[in-house]
């Protein structure tokens, strides 16, 4: 899968947008995001203090464009509630491959799917900072690659 393995590689991701251009089709925007920014004095929950640094998306942060031409299934986790499972088997880093999941175990549950119709199917995971998208489909995504200039990264974190 092109630029797969780039996904999944970053330290962040933020998911900048998610939409179904057409029936049972899905495309997210996936972007990097650094901790670049200088360091702040912070406070974690219990009162200490710590050294801190904004994550955010800056030029030169990849961006990428995932399409999955028809899906099975997906979902959409605040990243404060996703848990991951001790059984759960996948590849990858922040953009995964699952071959046992919770997830597969729901769908398999909840709708008539199987490898007969519409056929093998993968678990897709994409693990961004604020939500965790989760994607059954047949076919791979097509993931488009750009880098985010100074002229396309003002303002890119207000919308979140």
């Amino acid at each position: 899968m092109d630029h797969f393995d780039d996904l999944s590689g970053h330290l962040y991701l933020y998911l900048a947008n998610i939409s179904e251009p057409k029936d049972n089709a899905l495309i997210l925007v996936i972007e990097e995001a650094r901790a670049d920014g200088p360091e702040i004095d912070d406070e974690l929950p219990e009162g200490s203090p710590v050294k801190a640094r904004e994550i955010e998306t800056t030029a030169g942060c990849s961006k990428y464009k995932v399409y999955f031409e028809n899906y099975i299934a997906y979902a959409v986790v605040d990243e404060s509630y996703a848990q991951s499972g001790k059984d759960e088997i996948y590849e990858g880093g922040l953009a995964r491959i699952y071959r046992k999941s919770y997830f597969l175990d729901f769908v398999s549950k909840t709708t008539f799917a199987s490898s007969d119709y519409p056929g093998p199917f993968k678990h897709y995971a994409f693990i961004c900072l604020n939500h965790c998208i989760n994607v059954v489909s047949c076919n791979a995504p097509k993931i488009k690659h750009s880098v985010i200039d100074e002229t396309t990264a003002d303002g890119i974190n207000s919308e979140r």
